[in-house]
């Protein structure tokens, strides 16, 4: 299940939290990156597949909107009460990652373009 949700407050947290995946046990999870797996039952699995199939059209017609600046739109559990969020690609900067790099005094513009997070 999910034990514990920790807010970041510092720009070294950020650091330390993409190399360590594990801690007392417990794997580590961003929820702000594609693939969180939140624990379900059968019926709920059933559900989202049906919204899954409901709202597919209307995914398609947002990627059609959004063209390039997204690389795609889905419907995903991980909301309840918002419309929508930004995730970034699994393996990519998170966007506070992306946020720390940017305000960097002596960054190498070269290596944004590689890192930049595409956003979901």
């Amino acid at each position: 299940g999910i034990n514990a949700e920790y807010g970041m407050t510092e720009p070294i947290d950020e650091y330390c939290v993409q190399q360590l995946k594990e801690y007392d046990g417990k794997n580590l999870v961003s929820v702000t990156k594609e693939g969180v797996e939140l624990p379900e039952d059968e019926e709920a699995k059933k559900k989202f597949e049906e919204d899954k199939a409901t709202y597919d059209a209307l995914c398609k017609v947002m990627k059609d909107i959004l063209d390039n600046k997204v690389e795609k739109v889905c419907v995903s559990q991980r909301l309840v009460t918002s419309p929508c969020c930004i995730v970034t690609s699994q393996y990519g900067w998170t966007a506070n990652m992306e946020r720390i790099m940017k305000a960097q005094a002596l960054r190498d513009n070269s290596s944004l373009g590689y890192m930049a997070a595409k956003k979901h």
